[in-house]
């Protein structure tokens, strides 16, 4: 009896430290979809909906603030942290390049969220 306690606890370790692994995507975004994956792993998600509404984790953020925010946040992560950018598929690039040009300028490395193709 004691062996199959050992192997529930296990297997719930094992879904508790995978959960927490998975990268929630903001409200409303539906991103592109590419076969291609990146390896590294970001230290910020930020979003950009289809109504151009940009949220840096699940909190909302005018597009004039983004970048003062974007600092603050990620000053503790050293010389080039790396962003994850959910960009909604149906969204004028403006929004995106804008948000590049920020990454550019302050050296900030940036990863296109997308889904895989089926």
């Amino acid at each position: 009896m004691s062996g199959m306690t050992d192997i529930v606890f296990l297997l719930l370790i094992f879904f508790m430290l995978t959960t927490t692994l998975i990268v929630p995507l903001a409200k409303n975004v539906e991103l592109p979809e590419s076969n291609n994956q990146t390896q590294a792993s970001p230290v910020l998600v930020l979003s950009i909906a289809s109504d151009k509404t940009v949220y840096v984790e699940d909190q909302s953020y005018s597009m004039n603030e983004l970048e003062a925010v974007l600092k603050k946040m990620l000053e503790p992560y050293g010389e080039t942290p790396t962003i994850r950018l959910n960009a909604d598929r149906n969204l004028v690039m403006d929004e995106v390049f804008a948000v590049l040009n920020i990454a550019k300028r302050n050296r900030y490395r940036v990863i296109l969220g997308t889904k895989p193709i089926r």
